[in-house]
């Protein structure tokens, strides 16, 4: 059990490559570009995962390794070209890596509040477009507020098991939906998965057990907010989305 909250409690880390689906309508030829995109990034991640780990389990003893808080800055130090500067190497890198990653974030995330506000699910301010970037600004702007606010307000362990527990729950809906939209006759992807019965059997299964794990490492004050806002979320999907169908009649 403990293996799989670990596994849960870094699994927020993986969650970049599948996001690039937000920018589906803006990528030429995705039929062709996103599988490779996809799958490529899936396999680049799992390498370079790998061999971080093969490195720094071959320069730090074991033992060691497996009782330090810092385990990539500590396995530095054994390179007699850093030594003490171990920590400032780290350090730089990861503000390199977090800047990175942010600046993804701000660039994909606004546009699923875009086109939900564009399909009359979500508020209209969503959908507004900048006159001179063409970017969604209004969305950018208040997701930006909306987490720094989280920043100020709690700590990170516990926005971490907020996210995982939302994030875990919310991918266990969208694997369950591809087999309700396989089944409807105006459902026509541009790619579909080989052996899809089993691979959507498999993330469900996975994604259900990463729920279930992070109950065992979070802490209370962010699984509370989880639920509410998982509790919440589904009532609000439902008024939008009759709200939508009343629209769309109208027009």
């Amino acid at each position: 059990m403990a293996l799989l909250a670990g596994i849960s409690a870094t699994s927020w880390s993986y969650t970049g490559m599948a996001s690039i689906c937000y920018m589906t309508g803006e990528i030429k030829n995705p039929g062709k570009t996103m599988p490779r995109a996809l799958i490529g990034s899936c396999l680049l991640v799992l390498v370079l995962y790998t061999l971080l780990a093969l490195v720094i389990s071959d320069l730090m003893p074991f033992d060691k390794l497996a009782n330090s808080e810092t385990p990539i800055s500590d396995a530095l130090t054994w390179i007699p070209a850093l030594g003490s500067t171990a920590g400032i190497f780290v350090a730089i890198t990861a503000m390199i890596v977090i800047l990175g990653s942010l600046s993804s974030c701000v660039m994909y995330q606004p546009r699923l509040e875009y086109a939900m506000a564009k399909d009359n699910l979500f508020f209209k301010c969503f959908g507004h477009v900048h006159p001179k970037y063409n970017t969604p600004d209004v969305s950018i702007i208040l997701q930006g507020a909306l987490g720094i606010f989280f920043i100020f307000v709690s700590d990170l362990t516990s926005l971490l098991g907020y996210f995982t527990l939302v994030m875990c729950f919310k991918n266990t809906l969208t694997f369950g939906s591809i087999i309700w939209c396989r089944k409807r006759d105006d459902y026509k992807p541009l790619w579909r998965t080989p052996a899809f019965g089993l691979m959507t059997t498999l993330a469900i299964a996975s994604s259900l057990i990463l729920v279930a794990s992070t109950f065992v490492w979070a802490p209370i004050p962010g699984l509370i907010c989880a639920v509410i806002v998982i509790a919440t979320d589904l009532p609000a999907y439902a008024f939008w989305a009759k709200r939508s169908r009343q629209l769309n009649a109208l027009s």
